[in-house]
């Protein structure tokens, strides 16, 4: 029986213990993680690239001109009349420097007694004032409105606005009788007294009119007196003008002093010493285009006549387009030689790189790929050769060769190309192409160019170049140190 109990209790102690767990097994990195981590140390890198990294300064390839000219410089001349003062005095102008008049127009008067004629002119004004008052009051055309109005806008309805009528007409009728009045004070010694001071003052004043048409100009230099009819080249240019008159700003003005000039038409000539490529230029030559340079314009001119004079030859242009130089006597310009368009870019950054010739002969095609056949031996080839087709992308074809960079993934120097008749070809050529590197798409890479003409500083390429350079790309400023495929961002 003890037996059977300590069996029992033994039975109840297993019942009562509790099933252990089994611990999680450990698990490994999951493909999310991964990708986490792979991104991290991605944003690492351009973080880091960026910091060490080295600005690269970039121009945006655009449109432009280079011009082969010659600056020149050459006296203005025109048909111009100066108008000088009649008397001594103070001017008084109404028209401003560069105005268009019509002959006979007011251009200035003189006042040969200055406040004196002031003090006139007020006396007279007030006299004016008082004859005007009087005959404008003294008319019955306000009692004919007054009554024109009513008569028109009487309306039964508003009967009691007759009474407005009549004040109305009270007011007019006294005015007319101050005006009456006023009308008797003004005697014949007031009348003798206006007619006294407007004789005064005519004979203080002395009004300047154009004697023609054309465009007013306040500024004297004494080139006035030069003509292209009889004109004298040695003496135009010995010329020493004075320092320029500015009559507008004079306060005084001298009897026989010039007061303003007139320039009657819109030609003008400009006269400069001509150089050894102009006179090449020129010759057989009816007209030239030239740039003024203040006004950043090109136009046509007629070539009027070539003067030689002590062993130098001088210029003549003829210009009938009118511009607003009336303050110029000299003139810069341009003789615009040859002119070039095109993509415009600076010298710095023009670069040269290596490429290797194949002939025509050996391009062959797959589908619609450009290529060669290029045959590589080994012992592990069967026959101890193999042919490989390498497609051909960049490149630059001149008659009967191509241009294709050397590479070390696709063609070098000494690759052996398959032609199309079966022989053998070695490459062995090599020649240097001019180009730019262009980073649009965050690396650099190199385009070809093809150059028109260079300057200075710029350069003009051909704008539809195969492979090449087109508007707005961006372009290193500076290709000293610049290499193909080099990740910038």
């Amino acid at each position: 029986m003890e037996q059977n109990r300590r069996n029992s209790a033994q039975q109840n102690r297993s019942t009562n213990r509790r099933p252990k767990r089994k611990a999680p097994k450990s698990k490994g990195l999951g493909i999310g993680t991964f990708i986490y981590f792979f991104i991290f140390l991605y944003l690492i890198y351009n973080i880091i690239s960026f910091l060490i990294s080295n600005d690269v300064n970039y121009v945006s390839a655009e449109k432009g001109s280079i011009y082969n000219d010659e600056l020149f410089e050459g006296i203005i001349l025109r048909n111009e009349t100066v108008v000088k003062s009649t008397s001594d005095g103070m001017a008084s102008y109404y028209v401003p420097e560069g105005d268009k008049i019509n002959i006979d127009s007011i251009v200035c008067m003189i006042d040969s007694n200055g406040n004196y004629t002031a003090e006139i002119k007020k006396d007279l004004n007030y006299i004016n004032d008082k004859l005007a008052y009087a005959n404008n009051c003294n008319s019955h055309e306000d009692i004919k409105k007054n009554l024109y109005t009513y008569t028109m806008n009487y309306d039964n309805d508003t009967f009691g606005n007759i009474y407005e009528f009549k004040n109305n007409m009270k007011d007019t009728v006294s005015n007319i009788t101050q005006s009456l009045y006023i009308h008797d004070q003004l005697d014949l010694d007031t009348i003798r007294s206006k007619e006294l001071l407007e004789s005064q003052i005519n004979n203080n004043i002395s009004i300047i009119k154009a004697m023609k048409s054309g465009v007013i100009s306040y500024r004297i230099d004494g080139y006035e007196n030069f003509s292209i009819d009889n004109l004298d080249i040695q003496s135009l240019f010995d010329f020493k003008s004075e320092e320029e008159i500015y009559t507008y700003k004079q306060e005084t003005i001298k009897k026989d002093s010039p007061l303003f000039k007139i320039i009657d038409n819109d030609k003008w000539y400009v006269v400069c010493e001509m150089k050894d490529d102009l006179t090449d230029f020129i010759q057989g030559k009816d007209n030239i285009s030239i740039n003024i340079i203040e006004k950043d314009v090109t136009i046509k001119t007629k070539v009027y006549d070539i003067v030689q004079k002590n062993k130098k030859e001088y210029l003549i242009l003829e210009i009938d387009r009118y511009f607003d130089l009336i303050k110029n006597r000299k003139i810069k310009f341009r003789v615009v030689y040859e002119q070039y368009d095109g993509i415009k870019i600076p010298k710095t950054a023009v670069a040269e790189k290596e490429f290797i010739r194949i002939p025509k002969s050996c391009i062959a095609k797959k589908g619609n790929n450009e290529g060669v056949l290029k045959k590589t031996y080994g012992e592990n080839f069967v026959g101890g050769e193999s042919v490989e087709f390498i497609k051909i992308g960049f490149k630059h074809i001149e008659e009967e060769s191509y241009y294709v960079p050397i590479s070390e993934e696709g063609l070098q120097l000494n690759d052996i190309l398959v032609d199309s008749t079966n022989n053998n070809y070695i490459i062995s050529e090599k020649k240097s192409l001019k180009g730019v590197y262009i980073i649009n798409k965050g690396y650099t890479n190199f385009k070809l160019i093809d150059e028109i003409y260079s300057a200075d500083s710029y350069i003009i390429v051909e704008t539809n170049t195969p492979y090449g350079i087109r508007i707005y790309d961006r372009v290193i400023a500076d290709a000293s140190n610049a290499k193909e495929d080099v990740i910038l961002y």
